[in-house]
């Protein structure tokens, strides 16, 4: 054998393996395709999935922000009817008192009974409430209770209160008691 021919038969087997080795690179690049291509279609469902587990989060979080406020708004309200209640009570209490000291002969009995009427209105003032303005005023059914009238011959006193037979209070806009009132025709 001369050298050339030699030379061509130690080719031959060399580029037998380059092809199988080829071969074998195109098989792993096709599987390696293969499995990126399924990598790449579960990441995009698990972004899906995670894009609709945070939106999901962020409506939850807002129906809870919604429902804290309503249930702070209803406590809120709640504490502001308990107190109306209680203040609704004591006012006709102050009533009682006020007759009291005008009927109370005894100096000290009376100054004792005025010092607790005090009381009682330094309370109902510590707690925003406030005598509803009557007298002298126009009649607003809303804070006054007519249950008189008087005929005026003077046409700017018609409607006007002309006498005041119970203070009104109010609470903030909420009334805990009406005016009851004389009002002028």
């Amino acid at each position: 054998m001369d050298g050339k021919t030699r030379e061509r038969t130690q080719e031959i087997p060399t580029v037998e393996i380059h092809q199988e080795e080829y071969k074998a690179m195109q098989n792993q690049l096709a599987n390696a395709s293969q499995q990126l291509s399924i990598a790449q279609a579960i990441a995009f469902k698990e972004k899906t999935r995670s894009e609709e587990l945070s939106s999901l989060v962020n409506r939850l979080q807002a129906d809870f922000d919604n429902y804290r406020k309503r249930m702070n708004e209803g406590n809120k309200k709640l504490k502001e009817d308990g107190m109306c209640a209680v203040l609704e009570k004591l006012i006709p209490e102050m009533d009682v008192m006020k007759q009291a000291i005008q009927t109370i002969s005894d100096e000290k009995v009376a100054e004792g009974v005025k010092m607790i009427y005090r009381k009682f209105v330094d309370l109902l003032t510590a707690f925003g409430v406030e005598e509803i303005p009557a007298l002298g005023q126009q009649f607003d059914p809303n804070l006054h209770n007519a249950v008189m009238n008087v005929k005026t011959s003077d046409p700017t006193k018609v409607n006007m209160i002309v006498e005041v037979f119970n203070k009104g209070y109010k609470m903030g806009d909420r009334v805990l008691r009406h005016s009851v009132v004389k009002v002028a025709n």
